[in-house]
Order: C-alpha cells, then sequence, then structure tokens
C-alpha cells in the first residue's frame, strides 16, 4: 500500500471510530427544578441518532454542548437550563 491510500485508510478509520465512539458514551443527569422537585437519568447515546441528541433537546447551548461533548470518564459538569440545574457525570 502507497503512502497516499495508508492516509486515507487510516483518515477513514478515524472518522469511523469518531461516528462510533459518540454511541458508547453515557452520563448519569441529575435535574432539580426546585428544592423539592429533583429527577437523576441515565442518558445512553445508544439510541441517539446524532451525538448529544438528548441534551440538545433539552435546550442546552453550544457552549454547554462543547463541555459535554470534550467531558472525559468521570467528570462532573453543572449548567443552568432555564429554570432548572443540570448536574451530569460521564460515566463511559
Amino acid at each position: 500500500m502507497n503512502t497516499r491510500t495508508n492516509n486515507r485508510w487510516h483518515r477513514l478509520l478515524a472518522a469511523f471510530r469518531s461516528a462510533m465512539d459518540f454511541q458508547q458514551r453515557i452520563w448519569v443527569v441529575n435535574v432539580r427544578e426546585s428544592r423539592f422537585q429533583d429527577e437523576s437519568f441515565i442518558v445512553s447515546e445508544d439510541s441517539f441518532t446524532t451525538p448529544l441528541q438528548w441534551m440538545n433537546k433539552k435546550g442546552y447551548s453550544e457552549e454547554m454542548l462543547s463541555k459535554v461533548e470534550l467531558m472525559k470518564r468521570s467528570q462532573v459538569l453543572e449548567f443552568t437550563v432555564g429554570d432548572c440545574q443540570h448536574r451530569l457525570m460521564r460515566v463511559k
């Protein structure tokens, strides 16, 4: 395989891995609407058709989405979305 073909192959593999990686991410999300209303969810991208689909539907800003995209495992982020506090921990 020549160098040019080899480079294309590596770029194709990297793009494929990147596309598949988003469907393996899992977060535990805690949403607190008030002192008395608090819910937790497990958000898995297994069934998503696009990266961060759940966060997009909940109204996360572009800045928030960028931070979530870069999260590492066991990292926790907190955001205010509307009148709610969202706490995310990436577990996978």
